[in-house]
């Protein structure tokens, strides 16, 4: 942590009124509830506030015509290719288009024949209509149609290994099933891989070994040279399977090439998103490859911006797809709701949830955001009706058990919540948070070991996100290793730079080593950043206590008393604070100050003696400042008189004196 992310001791450069003004601009930011949370900053006051420069150009609107075909385009390969997750996710975009840009739509692609695949000559098998004009004349070629019919079932009924053997002999007939054939095989060795991995909590052996199945897949692919094939969806099938392999490097090359090949390909961005060294590096390749994308770009440094812990500015980007004519997406508004949530604004999170939940009362996808919210505002009627209504719909997602989970946690029931945690790591055995909250229940279960494994498996996954970081360090720091608590804490702090709550972590382990310039200026960097908790002037206020620093310390808590002391939470560390200050001015002897502290105190009942006490205390030494004032006034008049007249007759003797000498 380096001194110009924060600033110098509060005595030498914030005054009082500077913290107040920073506390009220930074209760500024937020909107009211319904409002876009960004539409009144310019992305310069975003930038500012994030501390991240990336170009936010504004765009025009979006072609509707355009955005319509690239998406049936994506649907219709994502289709035939059978990703389902693409698929999904691209027909729910369809279904929620704005009216406007459906009118007059002729859905030109549908009918315009092209072909799915490159050198397809069964385009009938997606048009059953047309069927009767290329049916094969030859009896094998009307099986090995049926035959790749039948593998598509098989692959959408999750029968990989069954789909391969029948693939293998269709695939030398057409490119289409040559690549169905590899990602078969590749759907088959990850589902492997997935029931393995989920098998328990304890550490699994990677498949980034030499007899990886994965490996040996991506060496065959290589061998044929179907990276430089003339359909770019060999390269992102590679791309997959480099990551599966560990080799992110490799993998984010082959996603970038699959973009600037056809920018159409989501897929290819979405696994981008997730290997990109970080937002100035995405930003960049967007603006140099010259990559024209009518809104998927935008789309992609959302999702950047989000996994880099920049929800501010996440939340500007999507709001601007909402102004250029994306209205009414579900797809949008749980992004927002979700950054919502990772900001701490659960009030406006719960609400973006709640209108997709009436738009689509059975969509899962990032519910657990909502739980998560939930569970923070301890909300235990609506969390139960929500874990209520998924169970019975959904009984086995992995969003389910995570939201029936969070129910279990939020009535420290750990037992049940560790049982829901591991069906979801079963289904999801990669999704990092899970990995984090399951942690956190071993962690009230004592149960230490545990706790460190699923920790740091969260670390492995997503290196990016703070969550495991912190929940290491909160470990050492509950077994009373501060050292061990400082590394996994810095760590954390490096993935979310402005996250008060990380600050005053920090500064908390730095009070525990003695290390009080440091602490200090996490202390005041939080409080800046937006002090979430309203814990970083109180522990700025008794670090300068603890180390005997009265001066400061009573600036702090003066300011503490101004921002939260009509907070209801906070009310114990008030009286704190009014006894501290009535007793600091008195033993100072600013008498007047201390009697307005001490009038304050008899606001409080518990306090309240000790506000009668100190004004007995200040009125006796009043009382006997004024008496002894009163006698020495006294004393001076009745010494006045005789002092003259002894000056007098020393007058004379002198003179006398002095005319005898002269005489």
């Amino acid at each position: 942590m380096t001194d110009r992310n924060f600033s110098t001791p509060i005595d030498r450069s914030l005054n009082r009124l500077t913290l107040i003004q920073q506390a009220a601009q930074r209760s500024g930011a937020l909107p009211a509830a319904g409002q876009l949370r960004y539409s009144k900053l310019s992305p310069f006051d975003v930038s500012q506030m994030s501390g991240v420069s990336i170009s936010m150009v504004e765009r025009g609107k979006i072609n509707g015509h355009e955005y319509i075909r690239e998406l049936e385009w994506l649907q219709k390969e994502t289709s035939h290719r059978c990703f389902l997750d693409a698929e999904l996710w691209t027909n729910e975009i369809l279904a929620y288009l704005p009216n406007d840009w459906c009118n007059g739509s002729d859905s030109g692609l549908w009918n315009s024949g092209v072909k799915p695949f490159l050198n397809d000559s069964y385009s009938s098998i997606s048009s059953p209509t047309s069927s009767a004009a290329h049916v094969p004349e030859h009896a094998t070629k009307l099986k090995s149609k049926y035959t790749s019919k039948f593998a598509r079932t098989l692959i959408k009924n999750k029968e990989f290994r069954r789909a391969s053997t029948f693939l293998e002999k269709t695939m030398k007939e057409n490119v289409e099933d040559l690549f169905l054939y590899y990602r078969v095989l590749f759907l088959a060795y990850y589902q492997e891989h997935l029931e393995n991995d989920c098998e328990g909590i304890e550490r699994k052996t990677s498949f980034a070994e030499e007899n990886s199945p994965f490996s040996l897949l991506l060496q065959k692919m290589v061998n044929e040279k179907l990276r430089e094939h003339e359909d770019v969806w060999f390269e992102y099938l590679m791309g997959l399977l480099e990551v599966q392999l560990g080799l992110k490097v490799e993998a984010e090359k082959s996603f970038r090439s699959v973009i600037v090949r056809d920018p159409r390909i989501w897929p290819a961005w979405e696994g981008l998103s997730l290997l990109i060294s970080d937002i100035e590096d995405a930003d960049n390749f967007i603006l140099n490859s010259e990559i024209k994308s009518l809104w998927m770009s935008d789309w992609f440094m959302v999702l950047v911006l989000q996994r880099f812990q920049q929800h501010s500015m996440a939340i500007q980007k999507a709001e601007q797809l909402v102004t250029r004519g994306m209205t009414g997406i579900p797809m949008i508004i749980t992004k927002i709701a979700a950054c919502s949530n990772a900001r701490h604004d659960h009030e406006q999170a719960i609400s973006n949830f709640m209108d997709v939940r009436k738009m689509d009362p059975y969509r899962l996808q990032d519910l657990h955001f909502l739980s998560d919210s939930l569970y923070i505002r301890s909300d235990q009627v609506q969390l139960s009706n929500l874990a209520m209504d998924v169970y019975k719909s959904h009984k086995f997602r992995w969003e389910t058990c995570c939201v029936v989970a969070n129910y279990h946690s939020l009535r420290r029931d750990s037992e049940h919540a560790i049982k829901f945690f591991q069906r979801a790591l079963r289904l999801n055995p990669g999704f990092a948070a899970l990995w984090v909250l399951i942690g956190h229940e071993f962690m009230e279960m004592k149960n230490n070991a545990a706790a460190c494994v699923s920790y740091r498996r969260a670390i492995e996954i997503d290196p990016a996100d703070h969550r495991g970081w912190y929940g290491l360090g909160q470990m050492y720091d509950i077994m009373r290793m501060p050292a061990y608590a400082l590394y996994y804490y810095q760590e954390s702090q490096k993935c979310k730079p402005h996250d008060s709550r990380l600050l005053v972590a920090l500064g908390e382990v730095y009070t525990k080593l003695n290390r009080v310039e440091d602490a200090e200026k996490c202390f005041t960097g939080a409080y800046l950043f937006g002090d979430v908790e309203g814990n970083a002037l109180w522990n700025l206020a008794k670090l300068h206590e603890k180390f005997e620093n009265n001066n400061q310390a009573a600036q702090v808590f003066e300011v503490f008393l101004v921002v939260y002391e009509l907070v209801t939470s906070a009310e114990e560390k008030v009286i704190y604070s009014v006894a501290f200050l009535a007793n600091h001015y008195f033993k100072t002897g600013n008498y007047e100050k201390a009697s307005e502290f001490a009038t304050k105190c008899l606001a409080y009942d518990t306090i309240c003696q000790e506000g009668n006490r100190l004004f007995r205390a200040i009125s006796n030494i009043q009382q006997r400042e004024s008496e002894l004032a009163a006698r020495e006034k006294q004393h001076e008049g009745s010494r006045s008189p005789v002092s003259a007249a002894e000056e007098q007759g020393a007058d004379d003797e002198m003179s006398e004196g002095e005319d005898e000498l002269s005489f």
